[in-house]
């Protein structure tokens, strides 16, 4: 009679079992210090959940080690984040600058009258920064950055339905709710990046200043300038032209704009002015100044200094820029 062998073999729904991986135990802790649920940790891990909950307690039974490298790369891109975090110095809040005081005068006109303001000027003078800063301390102001996606007026009007929180945010009743939700509030509707929009789009914006009695205010770069001033060319669309009431421009920042930043990083070295001042004057104007000394802080913390040196700056600009900082910058 022949031997049968008979191959143990798990009951039904039982899963072989494993320690948990020295990673495991580590990926474990992080998540109960933060707070994590297995839900967040698999999406922020990009480990699939079903996956995630069996590999933490050592039930898994595919490729651990992949699981584990994977777990690996995610822990240490949150050190390498938190060392970064250390370093990076604490950017100075919004300053009124002298162009950024202009800029307030056309929102707090606008507003007042109510009318319709236009702000123009290159990327990094500080039109976006003001009317942040003008929304958060100033109640009924609401702000709508245009982009390419906004090819239509029926686009940029239910954009403006979700902003203001109209009653009715799709069909044929939006351009009624909108005006019932705005009309009375003696607000202001910014729309920043106008340049994107069509002169449709324009034309109904300026529709909703009439109807509503709210103020209007159009900020983007030197094309809307000349798109804007060449409707007073074309009889179709002159009204528009027309119905603005106050303009600024501002093609580059202002030597006191430069001065106002630079002295708010705290820098002690005078002599770096030109410098920052030559950067703030390139493509990004003091949105680049302000990103470069950011980076030029980096650097010196790493090397445990509280102020930076031209070097600092030369080498930040080089990093930000793949390009060297030019010898004559701030010395013409």
């Amino acid at each position: 009679m022949s031997e049968t062998v008979i191959n143990a073999a798990p009951m039904g729904g039982e899963q072989e079992s494993f320690a948990p991986s020295e990673t495991a135990l580590r990926f474990k802790a992080h998540m109960e210090a933060e707070g994590l649920t297995l839900a967040q940790a698999a999406q922020m891990s990009s480990i699939p959940k079903g996956t995630l909950g069996l590999w933490l307690h050592g039930k898994y039974t595919g490729r651990n080690d992949n699981i584990d490298e994977k777990a690996q790369k995610w822990l240490e891109s949150l050190r390498t984040r938190s060392q970064v975090r250390k370093l990076m110095p604490r950017e100075p809040s919004f300053l009124e600058t002298p162009s950024a005081i202009i800029f307030r005068s056309v929102f707090e006109y606008a507003q007042t009258g109510p009318d319709i303001g236009l702000i123009t000027g290159n990327a990094g003078v500080g039109k976006t920064m003001s009317a942040e800063a003008y929304r958060k301390e100033t109640p009924n102001v609401w702000m709508m950055t245009a982009d390419s996606s906004m090819r239509s007026p029926t686009a940029v009007l239910r954009e403006l339905t979700e902003i203001v929180d109209a009653a009715e945010k799709r069909g044929p009743r939006m351009m009624a709710s909108l005006i019932r939700r705005v009309q009375g509030s003696h607000g202001l509707i910014i729309v920043d990046e106008a340049q994107h929009l069509q002169t449709e789009s324009i034309d109904l914006l300026r529709t909703i200043n009439d109807r509503a009695q709210i103020g209007l205010v159009f900020m983007g770069n030197e094309p809307l300038k000349g798109r804007i001033e060449g409707m007073s060319r074309d009889t179709s669309h002159a009204q528009i032209f027309s119905r603005i009431g106050m303009r600024k421009n501002r093609k580059q920042p202002q030597a006191k704009d430069t001065r106002a930043i630079f002295d708010a990083w705290g820098i002690e070295d005078t002599g770096l002015f030109q410098i920052c001042r030559w950067i703030a004057g390139q493509p990004g104007g003091l949105r680049s100044m302000n990103k470069t000394l950011r980076y030029a802080s980096m650097i010196a913390a790493s090397d445990e200094r509280n102020q930076i040196t031209e070097r600092d700056i030369q080498s930040a600009w080089s990093s930000l820029t793949n390009g060297e900082l030019p010898s004559y910058a701030g010395r013409e």
